[in-house]
C-alpha cells in the first residue's frame, strides 16, 4: 500500500512539473508586448532600364537614377509567437518622388518573444511615382531648309558652313533645339514585397530591426527593386 501511494505521489508530482514548465515555456515565449511602431530609414535601388530613362539621363532631366534614400514608418501587432501583422508606408526618393504603402505578414523564425528574432515576410500594398516625361514636338529645330538649329551652332546659312560655337550647348539647348518638351505625370501601380530580417531587443520596448526586400511592381513590365532599411522601434 505504501509503495502504491508513493508512485500515486510521484507520478502527480511528474504531471504537475510538466504542466508547470509548459506554463513557463509559454509566458516566456510569448511577448509582453504585442504592438510596436517604428521609424524607418534606409535605401531602394534598382532602374527602370527603359528607354525613356536614357532619354531622361541623355538630356540631364531628373528622373528614376537606379537609387534613392527611403523614409516613413511602420505599425505592428502580434497575432502569435511566431505570426506578426505590420502594414507600414515609405517616401522613396526615386524619380522626381515615390512612395509605397503595403501591409502583410511577418512569419517569426524564433518565438516574438526572444531577444533575437528573425523572420521571413511577404506583403502586398500600391506603388505610386511621380515623374517627367519627355515628348517630341514641332516646336523648335527645324528651320527651313537649313535643317536643325542648335544654339550655339549656327544654321548652314554661310556657304554651307555652319558658325564655329563659341562653347558648346548646354543639354536644355539641344532638347530645345530638337522639339522636345518636358511634362510631369503621376502613376499608381500595385506591389508585392518579399523578403526578411532580424529584430534585436536593445530592451524591454526598445529595438532594432534591420530588414532586405525585393519589391515587385506591376507595371506594364513589371520591375523588381531592392529596399533595404533599418527600423529603431517602440513595444507597448
Amino acid at each position: 500500500m505504501r509503495k502504491t501511494s508513493l508512485a500515486l505521489v510521484m507520478s502527480a508530482g511528474l504531471v504537475v512539473s510538466a504542466g508547470a514548465g509548459r506554463s513557463a515555456s509559454a509566458q516566456e515565449e510569448a511577448s509582453r508586448y504585442k504592438t510596436a511602431i517604428s521609424a524607418v530609414g534606409g535605401f531602394s535601388v534598382g532602374s527602370s532600364g527603359s528607354f525613356e530613362h536614357g532619354l531622361r539621363e541623355t538630356f540631364g532631366l531628373h528622373g528614376d537614377n537606379g537609387s534613392g534614400f527611403a523614409v516613413g514608418g511602420s505599425l505592428a501587432r502580434d497575432l502569435s509567437p511566431r505570426l506578426t501583422l505590420e502594414a507600414g508606408g515609405l517616401y522613396l526618393d526615386r524619380g522626381a518622388s515615390a512612395w509605397s504603402a503595403d501591409a502583410g505578414l511577418r512569419l517569426n523564425l524564433q518565438p516574438s518573444g526572444k531577444s533575437m528574432v528573425p523572420y521571413f515576410a511577404v506583403s502586398g500594398g500600391l506603388y505610386g511615382e511621380h515623374f517627367e516625361t519627355l515628348q517630341i514636338g514641332p516646336r523648335g529645330g527645324m528651320n527651313g531648309r537649313d535643317g536643325f538649329v542648335v544654339p550655339g551652332f549656327g544654321g548652314r546659312n554661310q556657304g554651307g558652313r555652319g558658325q564655329f560655337p563659341a562653347s558648346l550647348p548646354s543639354p536644355g539647348d539641344v532638347a530645345n533645339a530638337l522639339g522636345l518638351t518636358q511634362t510631369s505625370s503621376h502613376r499608381t501601380d500595385g506591389m508585392m514585397t518579399m523578403g526578411g530580417g532580424v529584430v534585436f531587443a536593445a530592451g524591454d520596448h526598445v529595438f532594432v530591426r534591420p530588414d532586405a526586400r525585393a519589391q515587385v511592381v506591376f507595371t506594364g513590365d513589371s520591375r523588381v527593386m531592392g529596399l533595404f532599411t533599418l527600423n529603431f522601434g517602440y513595444r507597448f
